[in-house]
């Protein structure tokens, strides 16, 4: 318990550091300090395909466990050093279970199509996301896509194309495609699930330890067994308390004090900050034509979330 403290103690102080630093470096008042949050969880996010890379070949569900149960201890103990624990066990069965679905089927269809199509491919494909929560919308509320809303969705299977067009002349992978796409279908249903239960209570961190010790079950019967090595373990480290815990730190803050459309447009940016990340470290083949791919999904999904 006391080695518990101790690191809740020095995470707690480095948020606090963090915190006065954007105070300090960002005068601007709460707009800028917002960009600056919602900067901060894109980045983070973006993370997710090169630590993915880096954790490969370790098989998905394992990682997805492992990190999900890294994530749930990084959160605990933030709530422990927060005296908010109560909070935290407080969510409801119903919300924990489908968020735990959410985020495992999400993060999992994407590890699997990162290792059949390439990650900066796979990026692409998971951002249909906003455009299948249009549809998804559109259909919940019985009424057809408006004309924007249309060409948004035109805009972001066109940018799905033209990413995996080099692909067509020599082995065109179609359930790597189905892989991803499930992903950003999975995710979309979680987003309208979550956006109709209307729980204010942060329950991602709860949610982890549910997903990961499912992921962990299901890799254990359907996986081979694995130890990864050292440089897999610090990406799988990395993963849940990055782009699984802080970035929705982050982003929590950003929502209670900015736009939601501010936010949500910048959120868009991520595909195209993986893809610099991929290249920066060079862990993946970053094409023009993938990026302009990309583009074509960001336009897709900026045309049909402003609309509806």
């Amino acid at each position: 318990m006391q080695i518990d403290g101790t690191l809740a103690a020095t995470h707690q102080r480095r948020f606090d550091q963090l915190e006065a630093w954007v105070r300090s470096n960002f005068p601007g008042g709460p707009k800028t300090r917002t960009f600056a949050l919602v900067g901060g969880a894109v980045v983070l996010w973006a993370s997710w395909p090169a630590l993915a890379v880096i954790a490969y070949p370790a098989p998905p569900l394992l990682v997805l466990g492992a990190s999900a149960l890294i994530g749930f201890l990084f959160s605990f103990l933030l709530a422990a050093r927060q005296k908010t624990l109560t909070a935290f066990a407080a969510v409801p069965i119903k919300t924990l279970t489908f968020v735990a679905i959410g985020l495992m089927g999400n993060n999992a269809f994407y590890l699997a199509a990162i290792a059949r199509i390439g990650p900066a491919e796979a990026n692409v494909v998971h951002y249909l996301w906003p455009v299948f929560l249009v549809g998804l919308a559109s259909a919940l509320h019985r009424r057809a896509p408006s004309l924007l809303q249309t060409l948004g969705i035109a805009f972001g299977f066109a940018g799905v194309a033209i990413a995996l067009s080099p692909q067509m002349g020599h082995g065109f992978d179609l359930t790597g495609v189905l892989l991803g796409a499930c992903g950003a279908l999975t995710f979309a249903i979680y987003s309208v699930g979550r956006s109709l239960a209307k729980v204010e209570m942060n329950v991602v961190g709860p949610s982890l330890g549910v997903a990961g010790v499912v992921a962990l079950a299901a890799h254990f019967i359907l996986e081979p067994a694995y130890w990864p090595t050292t440089g897999q373990w610090l990406a799988i480290v990395l993963m849940g308390i990055g782009p699984f815990t802080v970035a929705n730190i982050f982003w929590d803050k950003a929502t209670r004090e900015g736009s939601a459309a501010t936010i949500s447009s910048l959120a868009f940016l991520t595909p195209l900050v993986a893809m610099m990340l991929l290249a920066l470290f060079g862990l993946g083949v970053v094409s023009i034509v993938t990026i302009i791919g990309a583009l074509f999904a960001i336009a897709g999904a900026v045309l049909s979330s402003g609309s509806r």
